[in-house]
């Protein structure tokens, strides 16, 4: 048999061939065997696909044509290299030795992956969490399980898994584990019922007399509790009685001042009742006048009509923020049975004026005397807002197109309104005397009929 050749190390073939390799069979530019060879279709020049690869990637980057790497003859990447199969399965035939210490295998190269899956003596990692140990396959299984410090270990008293290097730690933290009375009476309890143990269990711990409550003041141990019981039986008895008397005294007294406080109640309940009877018909007829007075005061009759609005700037901050973008006035009627209609501000804006002005809308309702009306409405309607130094209006006048139902008779509650978007500046209204004691004024002039 020829003598062996050590070949180094190439990309994936960390072996030693049996035999000296075919110089056909090595890559001119790494000088090692062919890893899954190609081979030029102009020079017939053999290379691994690795090192072609690299080749090509220098001279394009460095703005040179490809070229083969022997003969410097021009080549086409996608044209004119192409897998040798047939070479590199002959690569694959050749016989090696197993890479690792010791062992005798010898095969051909196609067959390295699938014993090394299986060969006892290849250099493993152990298996277990955290540990770094590496060692022949054949003794991993003994390792694993018997002697790696980070071998999983079953607690017996807990049934959980911990380190076996951690087993000091575990018992120092496990519930279950043993332990004797702190009080020394020899019980052996879990570490998580040693509280429960002697506070509820424990012969030796001392606790009061089961008659605590009706006087005794002896502390004793829990064991002695039926010899203290027994011994001052007479004591205990005499306590229960005296308790007992006391307590129905207790009840007695409790008793008629229940009785005492249910007569009060009951005599306060009636004058309670009778003077709320008394209040709530006072307060009815009073709201009735109220009523009355608001809605002759509401329904404003005249061409001039002024509306409040106070607490503006809390209104305007609503609405600035997502919340109440508008606010209706209560109904005017133009005049003695006249139109019916309301006015809409929108303290944000609206359409053009959104975000930068007051826009104010005029919106005809359905009244008490459409019937009797000449429709469409045909009033000239002009919005004013005061100031102490100036007047901001804008007048709004009906369409003369039958489509435009803003100015029709009201079918439903409330017409579509018209009015100004751009009405006044927001800038504007803190400049100026609009706003005083957070309060503003509009007011609405109606004239008419417009002249045609």
């Amino acid at each position: 048999m020829a003598e062996a050749v050590a070949i180094p190390s190439l990309g994936g073939y960390d072996v030693e061939f049996v035999n000296a390799v075919e110089e056909d069979f090595l890559c001119p530019i790494c000088q090692l065997p062919l890893k899954e060879a190609v081979q030029t279709s102009v020079c017939g020049h053999r290379f691994c696909r690795q090192c072609l690869d690299g080749h090509f990637m220098r001279l394009e980057r460095d703005g040179n044509p490809l070229n083969c790497p022997v003969n410097r003859n021009n080549l086409i990447r996608d044209k004119d290299i192409f897998p040798d199969k047939a070479t590199q399965r002959r690569i694959l035939s050749l016989i090696i030795k197993c890479p690792s210490e010791g062992c005798q295998w010898t095969g051909e190269l196609r067959s390295k992956d699938e014993h090394l899956a299986c060969c006892p003596l290849l250099v493993v990692s152990c298996t277990n969490e955290n540990c770094q140990v590496t060692l022949a396959r054949k003794n991993l299984e003994l390792h694993v399980t018997t002697t790696c410090q980070w071998r999983l270990l079953c607690c017996n008293h807990c049934n959980l898994l911990h380190p076996a290097c951690k087993t000091e730690t575990h018992q120092n933290e496990c519930k279950r584990f043993p332990l004797n009375c702190s009080e020394g009476c020899g019980a052996v309890v879990a570490r998580e019922e040693i509280i429960a143990h002697i506070e509820k269990d424990c012969v030796l711990t001392i606790i009061s007399c089961p008659y605590a409550q009706m006087g005794c003041t002896e502390k004793i141990q829990r064991g002695d509790v039926e010899s203290h019981l027994q011994t001052d039986m007479r004591l205990h008895l005499d306590l229960a009685c005296v308790k007992l008397n006391k307590t129905e005294d207790q009840l007695r007294n409790t008793q008629e001042k229940f009785e005492e406080t249910a007569r009060k109640l009951e005599e306060r309940f009636e004058k309670t009742t009778r003077n709320l009877h008394e209040k709530f018909k006072e307060t009815t007829a009073k709201l009735k006048e109220k009523v009355i007075a608001l809605e002759n005061t509401l329904m404003q009759c005249s061409e001039e009509h002024t509306w409040k609005i106070s607490g503006f700037s809390e209104i305007l901050r609503q609405a600035k923020s997502g919340g109440k973008t508008s606010i209706d006035s209560t109904p005017f009627y133009t005049g003695e049975y006249g139109y019916k209609f309301k006015i809409r501000l929108y303290p944000n804006g609206i359409g053009m004026g959104k975000n930068t002005h007051l826009s104010v809308f005029f919106i005809l309702m359905k009244g008490d005397y459409d019937d009797i009306l000449p429709w469409p409405f045909q009033k000239k309607v002009t919005f004013i807002l005061f100031d102490q130094q100036e007047v901001v209006s804008a007048t709004e006048e009906p369409t003369k197109s039958p489509k435009d139902i803003t100015w029709q008779k009201p079918l439903a509650r409330d017409n579509i309104g018209k009015g100004v978007t751009k009405f006044v500046l927001q800038e504007k209204l803190k400049e100026g005397r609009f706003i005083a004691d957070d309060t503003i004024f509009i007011q609405v002039k109606i004239v008419g009929p417009r002249k045609m």
